[in-house]
């Protein structure tokens, strides 16, 4: 919700800057930027986040490996990118991961919001503007 939001923002902001209103792929563009704006802080917040909660979650990696050991197709490099990104370590490749990971979803759902938001706006624009009786 705080991404759509975010991306909703985001074109609620770029209509005040256009008085004559903005289109859909504005608002799309501005909530991809707004999703990348997210996945980057998120991304840096996740970090000291992670750091704290290494100790707390140590025997979840226990259970995630057992989980992965029951499910067929899981074998190889993608079973250990996924126990790396739920490991307590931090490495280039988890914080990379996470971020592209994070970058992908933050991105469509704050497209998602701008756009929600130009057709709210434009339909508000819509009722608010007299009918002319010519």
């Amino acid at each position: 919700m705080w991404v759509l939001a975010g991306g909703g923002f985001a074109a609620f902001l770029l209509t005040k800057q256009r008085p004559d209103g903005i289109t859909f792929g504005d608002g799309a563009f501005g909530g991809v930027l707004s999703g990348l704006f997210g996945a980057v802080v998120a991304t840096a917040v996740s970090i000291p986040v992670q750091v704290i909660t290494a100790r707390i979650f140590g025997d979840q990696r226990q259970a995630l490996e057992q989980a992965m050991k029951d499910v067929p197709g899981w074998e190889g490099p993608l079973r250990d990118i996924m126990l790396r990104i739920a490991s307590p370590e931090i490495s280039a490749l988890t914080v990379t991961a996470r971020f592209f990971m994070n970058l992908i979803f933050f991105a469509l759902f704050a497209m998602i919001g701008g756009i929600l938001t130009v057709a709210i706006l434009n339909r508000r624009k819509v009722r608010m503007k007299p009918e002319n009786s010519l």
